[in-house]
């Protein structure tokens, strides 16, 4: 009998693990640009190869992922269900812990406010944005992917990212000049990124729009680690008018959705690291 009890355990622990493992490669897919090799996810995720194929080759039965003559795996157009793509798992939770904070911030500053994750490549992936009501204004609404060396969201997620991580981002980035102020040497990035660093949030002085200018902080999960950036983006004239109180609201906004989300990434994590308590100060 016990040794019948001791298979169930371990058969339902395995059922678990399959389970969150699919779980992650739909986070993993859903939060990617572009198709991936097998070894693309294994490499990101840490899986067993062998058993990562069979649960891409599983989703890919099921429809959730599509798969080219090239056998790059591909999420399925169909679940993709907002304008940024597809919302599900800790980005759904994300998403509905940060919505109040952001239809506050656009009702009291009347100008977009974008909610964004890095991807794997250290890219930025907008997770949902609500448009200012005003005429002229900043819409992100059918962008689903930033660079993220020069936007806003993207430099206050790097900032606070692992050094290597960001290292081997630099070491990919084109830094294409998309306006004159766009930043295209690594030390100038690196620079800004310290400089956000020790201040806890960014400034965007059209980087990489014309006209364009904004701030982000960084969300830090429970752990400590970046879990996403929040961003208020305008035409530049009205930035520069409204800048103190978009970075005020952006900080006590990330305070609240942090406060929301607290408790909810690790066990036994508790307290503000001092990144977090020089966003929230």
């Amino acid at each position: 009998m016990n040794d019948v009890h001791i298979y169930e355990r371990q058969s339902m622990s395995e059922n678990v693990k399959s389970a969150a493992r699919v779980l992650d490669i739909l986070e993993y897919f859903g939060t990617s640009d572009g198709p991936k090799y097998l070894k693309d996810v294994v490499q990101a995720l840490g899986f067993p190869k062998s058993s990562t194929l069979m649960l891409l080759r599983t989703l890919e039965a099921r429809g959730y992922l599509d798969r080219g003559a090239d056998d790059r795996y591909l999420f399925n157009p169909a679940f993709r269900g907002s304008a940024h793509g597809w919302v599900g798992g800790h980005l759904l939770t994300l998403a509905r812990a940060a919505e109040p904070v952001m239809r506050g911030l656009v009702d009291e500053l009347q100008e977009t406010t974008v909610l964004a994750v890095l991807t794997p490549e250290l890219d930025v992936r907008i997770v949902s944005s609500l448009t200012s009501p005003l005429v002229i204004r900043y819409d992100l609404s059918k962008t689903t992917m930033l660079p993220a060396y020069c936007s806003a969201l993207g430099q206050a997620m790097l900032a606070f990212s692992r050094t290597e991580d960001v290292e081997r981002y630099i070491a990919r980035c084109t830094f294409e000049p998309l306006t004159e102020h766009t930043i295209t040497e690594p030390v100038v990035l690196r620079q800004r990124l310290d400089e956000i660093r020790a201040r806890g949030w960014s400034l965007h002085d059209e980087e990489r729009v014309s006209g364009a200018s904004g701030a982000a902080v960084p969300i830090f999960n429970a752990a400590g680690d970046v879990a996403a950036g929040l961003n208020i983006a305008t035409v530049t004239e009205r930035f520069q008018k409204k800048r103190d109180m978009i970075v005020a609201g952006l900080r006590e906004g990330a305070e609240t959705i942090m406060q929301k989300l607290r408790g909810g990434y690790r066990d036994g994590a508790s307290g503000l690291t001092d990144a977090q308590a020089r966003v929230g100060s």
